[in-house]
């Protein structure tokens, strides 16, 4: 099973401290296959908000977006043509909403929906405590928070636990 797939964004702000625009993102599918891209900023976002306590916690600086970030519409295309056929879940609407941000930016639609992961989660039958246990395994083997890639792969273990799960709940040997 190759869906579905995990999306993060980090940002450079959150939104409580102003008008925040994304600056990486990463796509994690369940069968360990992931993309992640730094995002340069566009033209758009020139004035918008930036965050010191938010570079300190990702440690990406404007410096790095602009040498290495990628511009918006390849960042956009190359997300799309990586997502294929997979449902797109986030463990926050914040994902969605610089995801619609990029969009904006470039003058695109959202090309897909970005749900709840609770959603995906609540529809499969799963309890808090299968959840929680396969997120501490999953955090266990991807400790780094903050980072679009690893907290992408990290939810989309966590799922991946959750479905290789035997009837009887979480093995232990995940744990």
């Amino acid at each position: 099973m190759t869906c579905p797939a995990l999306i993060d964004f980090e940002a450079s702000c959150l939104p409580e401290y102003g008008q925040s625009f994304p600056i990486e993102v990463a796509i994690a599918r369940v069968d360990g296959r992931s993309r992640a891209w730094l995002i340069k900023p566009s033209p758009r976002w020139t004035y918008w908000d930036w965050s010191d306590e938010a570079e300190s916690l990702h440690g990406i600086s404007r410096e790095l977006l602009e040498s290495q970030g990628l511009p918006p519409a390849q960042v956009y295309a190359e997300m799309v043509a990586f997502t294929e056929d997979c449902d797109l879940y986030a463990d926050a609407d914040l994902d969605e909403y610089w995801f619609e941000v990029l969009c904006h930016a470039i003058g695109k639609p959202l090309p897909f929906p970005i749900r709840y992961l609770g959603e995906f989660i609540g529809r499969r039958g799963y309890t808090r405590g299968q959840v929680v246990r396969a997120l501490e395994a999953a955090r266990a083997k991807l400790p780094k928070e903050h980072l679009a890639r690893e907290d992408a792969k990290r939810l989309a273990m966590m799922v991946k636990l959750l479905l290789d799960e035997p009837p009887g709940g979480l093995s232990r040997a995940a744990v």
